[in-house]
Formats: C-alpha cells, sequence, structure tokens
C-alpha cells in the first residue's frame, strides 16, 4: 500500500489520487521463477512536476524529468527561431 511520496526526501501522505501521480512499475521476483510483479509508486503534485519513478540496476528510484543542460548549452538548435505571442 502506498503511504506517502516516493521521493525519499518529501513527506506528503497518500491520501487522494487526484493528487499526484501513480507509477505501476513491474519488478522481478526474487523467488528463481522469474515472475513480474506490479509495485506501485505515488508521487505527489509538487514532487510530480520535476521526478519520475523508475527501475534503475534493480532499484527503484526517482530521477528528474528532464535532464539539466550542460552550461553554456543553447535549448534551441542554431538558426532556428520561434515566434513567442
Amino acid at each position: 500500500m502506498v503511504a506517502k511520496c516516493a521521493n525519499p526526501i518529501c513527506v506528503v501522505p497518500f491520501r487522494y489520487l487526484r493528487e499526484g501521480k501513480i507509477f505501476n512499475i513491474e519488478i522481478k521476483k526474487n523467488d528463481g521463477c522469474g515472475q513480474l510483479k506490479i509495485e506501485h509508486f505515488w508521487l505527489c503534485e509538487s514532487c510530480s512536476k520535476s521526478l519520475k519513478v523508475v527501475v534503475e540496476n534493480g532499484a527503484v528510484i526517482t530521477r528528474p524529468l528532464r535532464l539539466a543542460l550542460a552550461s553554456g548549452a543553447s535549448q534551441e538548435k542554431t538558426g532556428s527561431k520561434r515566434n513567442v505571442a
């Protein structure tokens, strides 16, 4: 059962499905059969704006939604312009 936000540094308790985002993650059981089970993880509304829940090297962790740009890198391709109203 989901009790709190999956972000380890967040202490927001789970109360309502409409607040935040649920992640259904397939995890391989360690019983030798190789079966998959689905575990549910929840990120609160605030954390779900910048994080996602993923499996990495067999562990469930949170990762940023977007990778940070290298210092000095431009978001737009050279020569392309974007109209902003």
